[in-house]
């Protein structure tokens, strides 16, 4: 698989695509069933990438970082939306909506303590909940 130089932060299938985040801060694609899997990268992130997760529909990647950001990247891995800045924290915790396809929870770290409900579609924080 390619990466990045050092570890792996976070991993997400989407069918025979496996996407990795690295430390660099960037999103490696490989399709596991060709022997050049590499097929494309993601730059969106100042800081290594920490968390990912395809959506349940397979049409969008949502990816967390050290640097407090969550991006949402479409199959063809353009953004869908501006990033979403409203953490204070890395962000490693991610979980879309089962059945409500553009819903987004995120949780962020110790400095944070709160998960964000994000409407995808609108870029927008729809609830928070603080967990101190």
């Amino acid at each position: 698989m390619r990466t990045a130089e050092g570890r792996i932060a976070a991993m997400s299938w989407n069918h025979h695509i496996l996407s990795n985040g690295s430390r660099t801060g960037d999103i490696f694609h490989n399709d596991v069933r060709i022997q050049d899997h590499h097929v494309q990268t993601l730059s969106g992130h100042s800081q290594e990438v920490c968390g990912l997760k395809w959506s349940p529909d397979g049409k969008h990647l949502a990816s967390g970082g050290n640097d407090n950001i969550v991006n949402i990247w479409t199959q063809a891995g353009e953004r869908h939306c501006q990033p979403l800045a409203e953490h204070t924290a890395a962000v490693k915790a991610l979980a879309w909506c089962p059945w409500q396809s553009n819903l987004l929870a995120s949780g962020g770290g110790t400095a944070d303590r709160t998960i964000k409900f994000w409407n995808v579609n609108s870029g927008t924080c729809v609830n928070r909940i603080d967990t101190k």
